[in-house]
């Protein structure tokens, strides 16, 4: 689960920290510059064999989301360009949203080639699927065996 924590180039908070909230665990969550209003909400599962992300990307058109890869990062990126309008008798509402989310976490432990995504009704939904672990190499004796003789030098006269 530690390689699902969204990833941050600069992950520190501004003040001291002590106890829990220093712990590399909780850092991430507790800075709130992935929070604000270039970033978008995402909710992490855990499965048997894969992580199942979801991300808020409400009223973005699907071809307007970006989903990348690159050097062990999934970066989920878009571009929001909105524009509503109402007009009545006695008021004139208008109200645009124009600007560039992203938020990237680290694929430590991910199957990359078999990373799966679909979007419907604003969630973007990435499946994750974790990479088989690698079996550790037992220990194990080597025998030494014998040395060839050595042939003795010749001399020269």
């Amino acid at each position: 689960m530690l390689s699902m924590i969204p990833y941050r180039m600069m992950n520190s908070l501004s003040g001291a920290r002590s106890g829990w909230m220093n712990d590399p665990f909780f850092r991430s969550f507790m800075d709130m510059t992935g929070s604000g209003l270039n970033s978008f909400r995402v909710d992490v599962r855990e499965r048997d064999n894969a992580y199942l992300l979801d991300a808020e990307l409400p009223g973005i058109p699907k071809d307007k989301i970006e989903l990348s890869v690159d050097q062990d990062v999934l970066t989920i990126s878009a571009n929001i360009e909105s524009e509503k309008k109402e007009q009545n008798e006695n008021y004139c509402y208008s109200e645009r949203r124009v600007g560039h989310v992203q938020r990237s976490f680290n694929l430590e432990g991910i199957d990359q080639d078999g990373i799966t995504a679909s979007y419907q009704n604003g969630i973007l939904s990435v499946t994750l699927p974790k990479a088989k672990p690698t079996p550790e190499k037992s220990s194990r004796r080597i025998a030494i065996g014998e040395a060839a003789a050595a042939e003795e030098p010749q001399k020269t006269e």
